[in-house]
């Protein structure tokens, strides 16, 4: 038995094949590249996205066929980014992905009229641009010809379940992204759906996630390689999905994934909407298993500042990461950053405030440039981890996924940083992992076990001391840039 995760990210997606035990049977991706054809634009070509995911199922389809087909497939997908699909299934427009910020007025117009409060309590989020509801309202007023022309607005874990089923459905997590559905009653919301000029018939149905939802369509099935009688089964936003593919699946616990966003992710018994919770933008969703939920804590800058300083400061597209990761100096620097290259993330939403780099001399290396600038991701997502504990979320154990904690000095950093431990586990793919664990625990009521923790990284109690300082001259800084 072989169950097959797909995960569709913001450059690539990616699929692998387990089996029953957690054993790697197949893997495959496909990269892309979002466009910004304008400042504040950041746009994915569905299309582009929907062929990708077609080539790396067929590709681990193929490499399993003969020893231990498919039997059931879901999807960890990337929030709030949708594309619009005609009464014919064609898209109409690029998605605009999370960094987007081009609704930002809107949203913030919208906002102040509805209220604050009434959509928090509602949806489990605080507006922002990112979200799907801005993003329709900025469609509709904006580019009335493509909204009017629209019959279906599609996230993509729903957009490759209607490519491949025919039938548009999408897991809870995936939905409440959206700022569009009530995460207590589990439905969309009806007044904001009016707001937006949309009908419910447009969206996708919004599921459990590990649901059963029928079969591929066979003339799909025989293109992409699969079993006549594969299933597709609900998934979700890829954060909840990644934290129960790492092994992150019981309160208490949180996934510290860094990938193109670094995010935080713990696991909470129940809902918790709470006004401290609301101001600092740290929402309440539903997790990846019935009758729990999760909140998440992200910077929207992470492992894509490696790409960008590789690119524009390194200039050398061979540069070799160990080797750059290992000219930052040991201890922290005497830099500070604001690492804002985008919007910001939680706790602010700030898609004003650019990033900073203070205290750049003659005789910086460009190692310590570097370091610094992770110094202040880090020191963002400990902003955010002491606003989660102060609201009695617990994080008693951290473990670590993503191609950005590839480095141990890197993650020895954040471990620093944070003064936490850092679990380590021996997966790659977390996302693809919970996924295909969905598949498998809806077909045959199989858990894929947990990634075991290869390693814990605990902090130098020397440099936590020394960065406890400096997170309070960087509190500092932070406000005084972000007031200009």
């Amino acid at each position: 038995m072989s169950y097959l995760g797909i995960d569709i990210g913001s450059s690539q997606v990616k699929a692998t094949v387990f089996d029953a035990a957690g054993n790697l049977l197949a893997e495959a991706s496909s990269p892309y590249r979002y466009t910004q054809p304008q400042h504040g634009w950041m746009e994915l070509d569905g299309n582009e996205v929907m062929a990708g995911a077609f080539k790396v199922i067929a590709s681990c389809a193929k490499t399993v066929c003969a020893t231990d087909p498919v039997r059931a497939l879901a999807c960890s997908s990337q929030g709030e980014a949708f594309s619009p699909l005609d009464a014919h299934g064609n898209i109409l427009a690029p998605a605009m992905i999370s960094g987007d910020t081009r609704a930002s007025e809107t949203i913030r117009a919208f906002t102040a009229k509805y209220g604050v409060e009434r959509l928090y309590r509602q949806t489990g989020h605080t507006a922002s641009a990112m979200f799907s509801i801005a993003k329709l309202l900025w469609l509709r007023e904006n580019q009335p010809d493509i909204f009017n022309r629209s019959r279906l607005f599609l996230c993509f874990e729903d957009l490759l379940a209607y490519r491949l089923t025919g039938r548009p459905v999408m897991g809870y997590p995936l939905a409440g992204r959206t700022m569009l559905f009530d995460v207590i009653h589990h439905q969309w919301v009806p007044e904001l759906l009016e707001a937006c000029g949309i009908t419910a018939d447009q969206l996708a149905a919004p599921l459990p996630s590990g649901t059963l939802c029928g079969t591929l369509r066979p003339d799909v099935a025989t293109e992409l390689g699969l079993p006549p009688d594969v299933r597709w089964v609900t998934g979700g936003h890829d954060q909840v999905i990644g934290a129960y593919g790492c092994g992150a699946r019981r309160p208490g616990c949180a996934m510290y994934a860094a990938g193109s966003v670094e995010c935080m992710v713990p696991i909470l018994s129940g809902p918790v909407l709470s006004d401290e919770l609301a101001a600092s933008n740290l929402c309440t969703y539903d997790f990846a298993r019935p009758g729990t939920y999760a909140s998440v804590a992200y910077s929207l800058t992470g492992s894509n500042l490696a790409e960008y300083f590789i690119r524009e400061i390194i200039r050398d597209p061979k540069q070799d990461y160990a080797q750059m990761f290992a000219d930052m100096p040991d201890g922290p620097t005497d830099l500070l950053a604001i690492p804002y290259f985008t919007a910001s993330g939680t706790p602010y939403f700030d898609d004003r405030t650019p990033g900073c780099l203070y205290g750049w001399r003659f005789d910086t290396s460009r190692g310590t440039v570097l370091k610094a600038l992770l110094e202040g991701v880090a020191m963002e997502m400990k902003l955010n981890a002491e606003l989660l504990q102060q609201n009695d979320i617990a994080l008693e154990q951290l473990i670590a996924t993503g191609g950005g904690f590839r480095s141990q000095e890197v993650v020895q950093l954040h471990a620093d940083i944070l003064d936490m431990p850092i679990s380590l586990i021996g997966v790659k793919e977390a996302g693809c992992r919970g996924a295909a664990s969905l598949a498998a625990l809806a077909l045959d009521s199989v858990e894929i076990p947990a990634p075991k923790v290869i390693r814990e990284v605990t902090p130098s109690t020397e440099r936590a001391a020394q960065y406890a300082e400096r997170f309070k001259l960087w509190k500092n800084f932070s406000n005084h840039i972000r007031s200009f």
